[in-house]
């Protein structure tokens, strides 16, 4: 059975314009615009690739740490659990986790679903996972059963998994067996961007030179047709073709090309890059793009950038994390282990802002002095360093404005006295220590 012509559902074979078929691309979409959008071509347009290189970026570099619920709902670090070293180090033997969770995140923002093959040993223990192809095939058998199709262009075979084999992460869910393709949703934005691209390319191969006809009053045999293409139009055409042709006995045509001013053309790239960006939940101002009369710095982008990661990217990263809880741990250690991004790394680089968070935590005992200077990657302070502190200039809300109590006045202080005895003839008999209360 080859790969165009997979027959798993009812007997149907599947053709491009099939929405269930893993060749479709978008049916009457497709082509929209004059321009084919696909996962490739969609990268040719800047803001397109640097929205989905974002995402990547931030998901593979940020840390992934496992953890164990304790007593009083308390978390404790469970490095030493088998999936907390293949999702924070050694997903496999080819990838990094780096690797790994930035081709999981190119697959969410461009298909919507990302996949990985589970292997296991023989006592179900998970030892790595293996990237899938991002078109890979979820579907149904005739017994209803969740089956994954792909295809190794390596060894040239198609692979069939079950369920319980892959580990599917699904983004903006909906219904049925697939997330949402961002890409087939900006499908149309994404073909105006190329069309808008090549018309601009096109516009400066030719020099900006204007289309046209020229006029003739009379006829031209064929040797004066050569002649007047020779000397009149291949000088003046770009490598796109003709963009002057000649008019004979009289005929009369102004220039037939609008030029990029009248077409709006830095306007439409402009909202060509707004567009995208809407459909990816990435603020402009993060892939190079201000807004008229925005620059490129101070706090109110800091703002920006501050509610792209509450609204947008920490709803990603959960997608992920959720789904790992989900698919690569069973029901009894999921009660107790779960796996988060550490989203303090996003902070790395304002320092400023890392050290004031930090200092206040270590101020208000939320942190040990030690595992603040962990997160700095600092040496212990030794056993001093694990005890809490908090700032002595907190009080109690009611306790507010009241004048501080009078201190008790000091127990008096003993004063050491020698006392001397004599006898009847004068002579010192003996001398005694006395303790003394000084007045």
């Amino acid at each position: 059975m080859s790969w165009f012509n997979w027959e798993f559902w009812r007997g149907k074979v599947f053709t491009a314009r099939d929405r269930d078929s893993p060749l479709y691309a978008g049916g009457d979409d497709y082509g929209w615009a004059g321009e084919a959008v696909t996962a490739e071509t969609a990268k040719k347009v800047s803001a397109w690739f640097r929205c989905q290189r974002l995402y990547a970026d931030v998901t593979g570099t940020l840390p992934l740490k496992f953890y164990r619920r304790a007593e009083n709902d308390e978390r404790v670090p469970a490095p030493e659990h088998p999936v907390a070293r293949i999702i924070s180090s050694e997903p496999n033997a080819d990838n990094t986790s780096q690797e790994f969770w930035s081709s999981q995140a190119v697959g969410l923002c461009t298909r919507g679903d990302s996949y990985a093959e589970k292997i296991q040993a023989n006592d179900g223990r998970l030892i790595s996972l293996e990237l899938l192809p991002f078109d890979t095939y979820p579907y149904r058998n005739l017994d209803g059963e969740l089956r994954y199709r792909s295809y190794d262009f390596v060894t040239r075979k198609e692979i069939d998994l079950p369920r319980e084999k892959v580990f599917h992460i699904r983004h903006c869910y909906e219904f049925g067996d697939r997330g949402t393709s961002p890409l087939a949703a900006a499908r149309r934005s994404l073909a105006i961007a190329l069309a808008t691209e090549r018309s601009v390319s096109q516009t400066f191969s030719r020099g900006m030179r204007a289309k046209g006809f020229f006029t003739v009053p009379q006829l031209l045999t064929q040797p004066q047709r050569d002649q007047a293409k020779k000397v009149l139009i291949d000088p003046l055409s770009g490598p796109q073709g003709a963009d002057w042709g000649i008019l004979e006995a009289g005929f009369d045509v102004k220039t037939i090309n609008i030029n990029p001013k009248d077409a709006e053309m830095m306007l439409n790239r402009r909202f060509n890059v707004e567009d995208i960006c809407r459909f990816m939940g990435v603020p402009p101002i993060l892939v190079g793009h201000a807004a008229e009369g925005q620059t490129m710095w101070g706090t109110g982008v800091e703002n920006i950038i501050s509610s792209w990661r509450t609204i947008g990217l920490d709803a990603f990263l959960s997608t992920i994390e959720k789904a790992i809880n989900r698919w690569l741990l069973n029901a009894a250690e999921r009660r107790e282990l779960y796996a988060e991004f550490d989203r303090d790394g996003l902070m790395q680089g304002d320092s400023a802002a890392r050290g004031a968070l930090l200092a206040q935590m270590v101020q208000n005992a939320q942190l040990t002095p030690n595992e603040g200077r962990k997160k700095q990657n600092r040496p212990s302070l030794g056993p001093d360093g694990d005890k809490p502190l908090v700032n002595s200039t907190l009080i109690p809300l009611a306790d507010a404005g009241r004048p501080e109590p009078a201190s008790p006045a000091p127990p008096p202080k003993a004063k050491v006295m020698q006392v001397t005895k004599h006898d009847a003839a004068g002579r010192i008999s003996e001398t005694v220590t006395r303790e003394v209360e000084e007045s």
